[in-house]
C-alpha cells in the first residue's frame, strides 16, 4: 500500500500540475495575441499530444524499468515545464514545448497502469483505480479553481514554475517510496509474435473491453453540447454550469459504488453499467426540465466511470505484463479519439437538428455499442471457462466453434486449397465411396462452401459479393491473408473486377454527395433514422446465428433480410440518411453474423454496401418523381405502381452490378451464379415487398414498424430450413438429388406406381473413362466435366423426371409413367447429347465425351425399387462390356448373350 500511495500522491500532484499551467498558458497566450484562436490551439496542444504518445511512446513502459521510467518522464517534463517559465519566449516555441510536454505524459501513465496491477492485488486494484478516478476528479477542478485564484496575484510564468516543481516532488515521491523492478520477460514464444494491436484484435476478451473503452466517447456529448442544450431549455449561465457538473458529480459518485459492488458479479456488471449509461441519454429526447436533466447526466456519468473503471481493471489485468505498457498506451489514445469524434459529430448533428436530439440519438447508440460490446465481452468470459486458448492468446472463433450448427463434419472439414479453376463453383464432394454418399453423416452434401462459393445480392440482401475462385485466388483464408493494405485481398483481384469495384464505389459516394447537397435532414428525419437502424440491428442480432448457418450453406447470391431496412429508409428518409442505415447494418451483419466465415472478406461487403447505395438511390429517385412527400397520399392507384416500379429497379441495379462483377471474375456467364436461383430471387423481392409496406408503417407512426420484427424472425428461420433441407437433398457439385434424396422420390414413386398400376422406368448412367478424363486434364477440370455431364442429363430428361448422382460418375434418372419406347428414347437422347458436348475449360476443350445407360423398368423387374436397380446395373455392365457410349437393357442383353453361345 505504500508504493500505491506514492504513485497515487505523484500523479495528483502531476494532476494539479497540469491543470495549473493550462490556466497560466491560457492566460499567457491570450496576454500576448489577443487572439481566442491561438488561445484555443495552446490548450488542444495540451489533449492532442497525448494521442500520439499513447501510441508511439507508451510501449516505452514495457522495454524499460517502470519506476525509473516514471522518474525519466517526470524530471523531463519538469525541465521543460521549467523552460516554458522563462519569460519573453517566442509563441512557437512556446507551442512546441506544450507539445513536448504533453507527449512526455503518455509514458507515465502507461508505466503507471502497467504498475499498478503488480502493487495492487486482487480486489485491491479496482478500490484503487476508483480511489485515483475520484481523486483526480477533485484535482481537475482544484487545478482549474485554484490556478484561476493565484493568477489573481501571480504572473502566468509563475504558474509555469510552480508546475516544474511539481513533476520534481512527484519523482522524489516516486524514487524514494516505490521499488525498483526489472522490465518484465516475455514468455517463451510459442509461435511467431504479433505486435500489440494484434494481439488485443485476436483476443475475443481485450478486443470486447477495448470496444467499450472507446465507447466512452459518445457519453462526453452531454458536456460537449452543455452550452447549446442550456440555450434550448431558455436556462441562464448558471445552466451552463450546473450541467457541464452534472457529469464530474456523477462519476464521484460511480467511483464510489464500484469497490461495493459484489466482486463475482462485476464482469456482468460491467455490461450492464455501460448500457445503462446511455439510458438516461435517450430519455432526454423528451425534453424534461433542466433539474430532471442535470439529474439525468448525473446518473449517465455515474454508470460511465463504473463500467469504465471495472473495463479498465479487466483489460489490464488481462494483458500479460509484458504487454500492458504498449496495450494501455494504444487504449488510452483510442478512448482520448472517441471522445473527440462523438463530440465533433454530435456538434454537427446538433447544428442540423437541434442540440437535445443530438443527445438524444447518442444514447441511444450507446446503449446499442454498449450492448454489442458488452454482449461479446460476456460470451468471450464464458467461452474461457468453457475452452482452452488457443497459442498466442487467442481464443476459437465462431467460425471455428460453430461448424457443429450445420453438421458433425462441416468444421472439421479443411477448406479446400486456394488455387482451384473458376467451374469449382459449388462445393466440393469430400472423398467417400459411392455407398458412403447416401448414409454418411458426414457427406458433401452437408459440408459448408469453400471459400468464394456464394455471391450475394443485395437487395436488401446484397450483402456480400463473393466470387467463386480463380486460378490466381483473390483471397486467402483469414490466417493467411495480411492485414498489410499493399497485400491485401482487393488487389488480387483481376483489373476489370478491381475496374467495377472501385468505380461503383466512387459512384456511391458521388451520387451520395449529390444528393445530400439537395436533402433536408430535420429533426423527424433523424428519429426515423434512429429507429431504423436500432430495428434492424435488433432483428439482426436475433437472427446472427440463423444468417451465419445461412450464409455458409449459400452456394448462389445470398439474400438476407436487410432490404426490409434499407429499401424502407430509401422510400422515407432523405437519400444522405439512407446510406447511413446501409453502413451500420452491414457493419453489424459483418461484425455479428459473417466474421471468419469462409469467403466473407470486408472489401467485398464494401462493393456490396455501395450497390445497395446505388439501388436505394435509384428507389428513392423513382418515388421522388411518382409519388407524393406525404405517405397519407399514396392510396391512389399510380402511386402503387410506382412503389413497384421502384422495387424492380431497386433489384436490377443491385442484383445486376452483382452479375456484372461475378461474370467478370469468371470470365463467363453463368445466370445461376450471377443471378441466383428462382427461390432467392423470390425471397429478395418478398423482403422488398416487406420492405415497402415498412415504410408505410414508419409514415404512419414509426412505432408500427416494431410489428414487422416477428414476421421477419419467422420467415428467416423458415428460409434455414428449406436451404438446410436442400443442401441434405442436393449434391453440391453438381446441383442434382444425391443418393439419399432420390432413393426417398424413388421408392415413393413405386408406391404411388403400385397403387396406380402404372410403369416407373429407373436409368443408370456411367460416364465412360472418367478416369483417363482426370489423369489427363487434372480432378478440377473432371469436376467441371461432370457438371455439364449433369446439365445434359438434366435437360434431356422430361421435367418431372428426376436425375441424381448416384456417386462418383455414375447418374441414376427416374421417369414415373414411362413406357419402353419412350425410356430408351430418353436415353438415346442423352447419349447423343453427351456425344456432342464441348467443355470450355481456360484455353482448351474438352470433347469426345460418351456415357453408357442401363434402363429397367418397374414393375418388369420386381416389386421393390431396389429390384429395378439392380436390373438397370446389369444392364449398365452389359453397354459396358458391348463398346460402351450404347443404350442397353437386361432383357435385350440375355437376348444377345442366348444368340452369341
Amino acid at each position: 500500500m505504500r508504493e500505491f500511495r506514492a504513485l497515487w500522491a505523484a500523479e495528483l500532484l502531476s494532476v494539479a500540475g497540469d491543470q495549473l499551467a493550462r490556466v497560466g498558458l491560457a492566460v499567457l497566450v491570450y496576454r500576448h495575441t489577443n487572439s481566442a484562436g491561438w488561445t484555443a490551439l495552446t490548450y488542444a496542444l495540451t489533449f492532442l499530444p497525448a494521442l500520439l504518445g499513447g501510441v508511439l511512446l507508451a510501449p516505452l513502459a514495457d522495454r524499460f524499468p517502470r519506476r525509473e521510467l516514471m522518474i525519466g518522464a517526470d524530471l523531463a517534463r519538469a525541465v521543460v515545464a521549467a523552460i516554458m517559465a522563462v519569460p519573453g519566449l517566442p509563441l512557437p516555441v512556446l507551442l512546441a514545448l506544450v507539445f513536448l510536454l504533453t507527449l512526455g505524459g503518455a509514458p507515465f501513465k502507461a508505466a503507471q497502469q502497467a504498475l499498478l496491477p503488480t502493487i495492487l492485488e486482487g480486489d485491491r486494484y479496482v478500490t484503487g483505480l476508483s480511489l485515483r478516478t475520484v481523486t483526480n476528479q477533485f484535482a481537475q477542478v482544484g487545478g482549474f479553481l485554484g490556478g484561476g485564484a493565484l493568477l489573481v496575484v501571480l504572473d502566468p510564468h509563475v504558474a509555469l514554475g510552480l508546475n516544474a516543481v511539481t513533476f520534481v516532488i512527484a519523482a522524489a515521491v516516486v524514487a524514494a517510496r516505490v521499488r525498483h523492478r526489472p522490465v518484465p520477460a516475455a514468455p517463451e514464444a510459442r509461435g511467431r509474435d504479433t505486435g500489440v494491436a494484434r494481439m488485443l484484435w485476436q483476443d475475443r476478451r481485450l478486443r470486447a473491453l477495448v470496444a467499450l473503452s472507446w465507447t466512452v466517447g459518445i457519453f462526453t456529448i452531454p458536456e460537449g453540447l452543455a452550452a447549446p442544450y442550456a440555450d434550448t431549455l431558455g436556462v441562464a449561465a448558471i445552466g451552463v454550469g450546473l450541467l457541464m457538473a452534472a457529469d464530474p458529480a456523477g462519476s464521484i459518485v460511480g467511483a464510489w459504488l464500484v469497490p461495493k459492488l459484489p466482486q463475482d458479479r462485476r464482469p456482468a456488471m460491467t455490461s450492464w453499467l455501460a448500457v445503462a449509461a446511455g439510458v438516461p441519454l435517450m430519455l432526454c429526447f423528451f425534453q424534461p426540465p433542466l433539474v430532471v436533466v442535470v439529474l439525468l447526466w448525473a446518473i449517465s456519468g455515474a454508470c460511465t466511470t463504473a463500467y469504465l473503471i471495472l473495463a479498465q481493471a479487466a483489460f489490464i489485468v488481462g494483458v500479460p505484463d509484458h504487454r500492458r505498457g504498449a496495450a494501455a498506451g494504444l487504449a488510452g489514445a483510442g478512448v482520448l479519439s472517441s471522445q473527440g469524434v462523438a463530440v465533433l459529430a454530435a456538434g454537427v448533428l446538433a447544428d442540423a437538428t437541434d442540440p437535445v436530439l443530438a443527445v438524444a440519438i447518442g444514447g441511444v447508440a450507446g446503449v446499442a455499442l454498449t450492448g454489442l460490446s458488452g454482449a461479446s465481452w460476456l460470451r468471450a468470459r464464458s467461452r474461457q471457462k468453457q475452452s482452452p486458448v488457443q497459442a498466442g492468446g487467442r481464443e476459437p472463433d465462431d467460425a471455428e466453434k460453430h461448424g457443429e450448427i450445420t453438421s458433425p463434419c462441416s468444421s472439421s472439414q479443411a477448406p479446400p486449397p486456394s488455387g482451384g479453376d473458376e467451374f469449382d463453383v459449388k462445393a466440393p464432394d469430400q472423398v467417400f465411396g459411392q455407398s458412403t454418399e447416401i448414409t454418411s453423416p458426414c457427406s458433401s452434401a452437408f459440408a459448408p462452401p469453400p471459400e468464394g462459393t456464394a455471391a450475394e445480392h443485395g437487395n436488401g440482401a446484397a450483402d456480400q459479393v463473393v466470387f467463386a475462385r480463380s486460378a490466381q485466388p483473390a483471397s486467402l483464408s483469414t490466417g493467411e491473408r495480411s492485414r498489410a493494405p499493399w497485400r491485401w485481398a482487393l488487389w488480387g483481384e483481376p483489373a476489370r473486377v478491381l475496374a467495377l469495384i472501385l468505380f461503383v464505389e466512387a459512384a456511391a459516394v458521388g451520387v451520395t454527395a449529390f444528393l445530400a447537397g439537395h436533402s433536408v435532414v430535420d429533426r423527424d428525419a433523424v428519429v426515423t433514422l434512429g429507429i431504423i437502424v436500432f430495428l434492424g440491428v435488433t432483428m439482426g442480432e436475433l437472427s446472427r446465428h440463423v444468417e451465419r448457418v445461412r450464409r455458409r450453406f449459400n452456394d448462389t447470391p445470398h439474400v438476407n433480410l436487410t432490404s426490409v431496412w434499407t429499401f424502407s429508409a430509401a422510400l422515407v428518409l432523405p437519400p444522405v440518411l439512407t446510406p447511413a442505415v446501409i453502413c451500420l447494418l452491414y457493419v453489424h451483419l459483418f461484425w455479428r453474423s459473417w466474421y471468419r466465415v469462409r469467403g466473407v472478406h470486408p472489401y467485398r461487403l464494401v462493393f456490396t454496401a455501395s450497390t445497395v447505395t446505388l439501388a436505394a438511390h435509384t428507389a428513392w429517385t423513382i418515388r421522388h418523381l411518382f409519388a407524393p412527400e406525404s405517405l397519407g397520399e399514396w392510396d391512389r392507384p399510380l402511386v402503387v405502381v410506382a412503389i413497384a416500379l421502384a422495387v424492380v429497379a431497386y433489384s436490377c441495379v443491385n442484383s445486376g452490378l452483382v452479375a456484372v462483377a461475378i461474370t467478370l471474375h469468371e470470365k463467363r456467364l453463368d445466370l445461376r451464379r450471377a443471378l441466383g436461383t428462382g427461390k432467392e430471387n423470390a425471397l429478395e423481392y418478398g423482403t422488398l415487398g416487406l420492405g415497402a409496406i415498412t415504410g408505410l408503417l414508419i409514415g404512419f407512426n414509426p412505432l408500427w414498424a416494431v410489428m414487422i420484427v416477428p414476421a421477419l424472425l419467422v420467415l428467416h428461420r423458415s428460409v434455414l430450413l428449406r436451404q438446410l433441407e436442400e443442401a441434405a437433398s442436393t449434391d453440391q457439385k453438381t446441383g442434382l438429388a444425391n443418393a439419399t434424396s432420390w432413393t426417398n422420390l424413388a421408392s415413393a414413386e413405386i408406391q404411388r406406381a403400385a397403387r396406380d398400376e402404372s410403369q416407373v422406368g429407373v436409368l443408370m448412367v456411367d460416364l465412360d473413362h472418367f478416369k483417363a478424363v482426370n489423369d489427363a486434364h487434372g480432378h478440377l477440370v473432371g469436376d467441371q466435366v461432370l457438371q455439364a455431364v449433369a446439365d445434359v442429363l438434366s435437360t434431356s430428361a422430361r421435367r418431372y423426371d428426376v436425375v441424381g448422382r448416384w456417386g462418383g460418375e455414375e447418374f441414376v434418372v427416374l421417369c414415373p409413367e414411362i413406357t419402353r419406347e419412350a425410356l430408351r428414347e430418353i436415353a438415346e437422347r442423352m447419349c447423343e447429347r453427351v456425344r456432342e458436348l464441348r467443355v470450355p475449360v481456360e484455353d482448351r476443350v474438352i470433347d469426345g465425351l460418351s456415357v453408357s445407360i442401363g434402363i429397367a423398368l418397374y414393375p418388369e423387374f420386381g416389386p421393390e425399387l431396389q429390384d429395378v436397380l439392380f436390373a438397370a446395373d446389369d444392364a449398365l455392365f452389359v453397354a459396358k462390356d458391348s463398346g460402351r457410349n450404347q443404350v442397353q437393357s437386361i432383357v435385350a442383353a440375355i437376348g444377345d448373350l442366348t444368340n452369341g453361345h
